[in-house]
């Protein structure tokens, strides 16, 4: 596995912070949080499995937590200097940013919590770690691929209904009934 873009998740959280006090708004410990594991789980997905920054989400009732950052961040702000990202980590960041720094907290804990990984997880235990390879085929779509893929409609007779594609050949001969 390539190293991850970023030396610590450290420095992501305090972009985040920085950002929100430039930009003079209060960043919820929780909202931190769930930027986070958003910022890791598309940076993944943008980037075929790479990992944004070293972390590990774990599950906690209110929705995904990095445990480092969560005891780091605890009283506030650590009094940590700021080191300064690559570009293109920096604009990745501002994406984030800008299209979740305007939701409540809560809406995006419940969008989180809908997640079908959080859900394992959660169910698996109180602090249990969801897996990394399970954020990435999360945020690259290939989770609700395989679901799709499993559902399958069986008619009244026990058929099972395929999607129609013109020019394939029928994979069941109709019987004649009377």
């Amino acid at each position: 596995m390539p190293s991850p873009a970023v030396q610590s998740a450290v420095d992501v959280a305090n972009w985040f912070a920085d950002q929100a006090r430039r930009e003079d708004l209060y960043l919820q410990p929780q909202k931190l949080q769930r930027l986070l594991y958003i910022a890791q789980g598309s940076y993944a997905a943008m980037y075929y499995g790479r990992k944004l920054m070293p972390a590990t989400f774990i599950a906690d009732e209110t929705g995904p937590v990095e445990p480092n950052i969560f005891r780091i961040f605890e009283l506030g702000r650590p009094k940590v200097p700021s080191v300064p990202l690559p570009p293109e980590i920096e604009h990745f960041l501002s994406r984030i940013w800008r299209k979740y720094c305007h939701h409540a907290t809560d809406y995006i804990n419940k969008q989180i919590q809908y997640h079908d990984i959080y859900k394992r997880a959660i169910k698996r235990g109180l602090n249990e770690e969801i897996p990394f390879e399970e954020i990435v085929r999360f945020f690259s779509g290939m989770d609700s691929e395989r679901r799709k893929a499993q559902k399958k409609i069986v008619t009244k007779d026990g058929r099972k209904l395929q999607k129609w594609v013109p020019g394939a050949k029928a994979t069941a001969k109709p019987t004649n009934r009377v």
